[in-house]
């Protein structure tokens, strides 16, 4: 049995708390289709990255916009197929008190929000998003203003990540960091920094005793 002890608990969303893995690149493979863009090697190195940041990198400069990446997320938002909880994530979130955990995304707060509702997960007293910070994962920025917002230092902090970019950032925040095995293999998660991995939440057990969470599985 693993049991690590924190203060607070730090939760990417996407391919973490909701597996949209199957929506996600459905979307993003129309998309390179049409602009004659290698769907597979575009989908191995976006996870994690902000749209309108994807869509500078890797497609022509006509999408180089912030419209063009907002109609991209409400095209993505408004599909709920191929979109569900990751196993045991209810459950997880049902121990933990408001002020205990907070969502780190690269998503906008209204595609976060959306899919949050999407499967019946609690909308977070915390939440930060891709306006939140000037730079995204893998700068620890976001998981560190994440633990800002807890009122705790990212040390006391476990984080709980499926992408190299992600687990990248929160290991260079200084947090304790936790895998989960929705779309990146363990091998690179742990070469990116994570310290433990899981392959859900199903066995994920969260006790509290003076000001301390003790999570073990």
């Amino acid at each position: 049995m693993v049991e690590i002890q924190a203060r607070g608990i730090l939760f990417d969303m996407d391919g973490t708390l909701v597996n949209t893995v199957e929506c996600v690149e459905k979307w993003w493979r129309k998309l390179a289709a049409q602009h004659n863009i290698d769907a597979d090697q575009l989908l191995l190195n976006i996870h994690g990255h902000p749209t309108y940041d994807v869509l500078c990198r890797w497609f022509p400069p006509s999408l180089h916009t912030r419209e063009c990446a907002q109609q991209f997320e409400i095209d993505l938002m408004n599909d709920a197929s191929g979109v569900y909880a990751v196993p045991g994530t209810h459950e997880v979130i049902r121990q933990l008190q408001p002020h205990q955990w907070v969502i780190v995304t690269a998503a906008t707060e209204t595609l976060a929000l959306t899919r949050l509702a999407q499967v019946n997960l609690p909308a977070p007293l915390h939440l930060v998003t891709d306006k939140s910070v000037s730079r995204g994962k893998p700068h620890p920025e976001c998981f560190q203003l994440g633990a800002q917002m807890l009122s705790i230092s990212p040390a006391d902090s476990v984080v709980f990540e499926d992408s190299v970019n992600g687990v990248k950032a929160a290991h260079a925040a200084g947090a304790t960091v936790v895998g989960v095995l929705t779309s990146t293999s363990k091998e690179k998660l742990c070469e990116a920094g994570a310290d433990y991995v899981i392959d859900d939440f199903t066995n994920i057990c969260i006790k509290q005793f003076d000001n301390k969470l003790f999570i073990s599985w």
